[in-house]
């Protein structure tokens, strides 16, 4: 993972919830970088969801907890992920948390935005009507989302019409996205806190882009 450590979480207590999501992640759980991921859609997005809702795509009930004792320290750890993420914007510092995988017959690593960006697809699927019917409809959140979008689209997440082909980003353009990340982020919420939805909005599915659990080349180090 890279260094930056969320505020509100002590880098022991991200590395106890990075080692209980891995032991799922075989099971199709999600890593750390990608709960990351969706609880940042979650939290910027157009409307509040609770989390009863979320946490499922979390802890996958099926599996659930060895212990008692280990429900109640691995909720309350997604819990203070989730106020991390609020007081990380409310202060100005939010910083995502990305991957880093180590490169297929090297012993040199890179980081990657696939996880994070496949979890923020998921948080963003939980309102798709209303987060794929705006970008449809208002330029301004497709330009914000850019460097996400470009990223998702790098990384393999997003499905794309049949016959479409998508250029990757050069090094250099992948960095320049990845630092973009952060701005991009609040800047969403913002959008969303000056233009709500309103009541006609939501109504209906749009079509548009879906989640893929795909991998890039190389295997995860987490």
């Amino acid at each position: 993972m890279s260094d930056t450590t969320p505020y509100g979480l002590e880098a022991s207590e991200l590395d106890e919830l990075h080692e209980f999501l891995g032991r799922r992640a075989e099971g199709g759980g999600l890593m750390l970088d990608a709960v990351h991921g969706l609880l940042t859609a979650v939290v910027i997005g157009p409307e509040p969801i609770s989390a009863s809702e979320w946490l499922g795509h979390v802890v996958d009930e099926a599996q659930g907890f060895e212990t008692e004792e280990e429900a109640n320290r691995v909720l309350a750890l997604l819990i203070r992920l989730y106020n991390s993420v609020v007081q990380e914007l409310e202060a100005l510092s939010y910083q995502p948390i990305f991957g880093e995988i180590e490169i297929a017959d090297s012993d040199q690593t890179e980081l990657s935005a696939r996880g994070w960006c496949e979890g923020f697809a998921i948080g963003v699927d939980l309102r798709s009507a209303l987060w794929e019917g705006r970008m449809q409809q208002d330029p301004e959140l497709m330009e914000l989302l850019h460097p996400i979008i470009a990223l998702a689209a790098d990384e393999g997440v997003f499905e794309t019409s049949e016959g479409e082909t998508i250029e990757p980003l050069s090094d250099e353009d992948f960095e320049i996205a990845l630092n973009a990340v952060a701005g991009a982020v609040a800047d969403v919420q913002q959008y969303w806190r000056n233009k709500p939805p309103d009541l006609s909005e939501g109504l209906e599915p749009a079509t548009g882009l879906r989640p893929l659990l795909r991998k890039r080349g190389g295997h995860w180090l987490h």
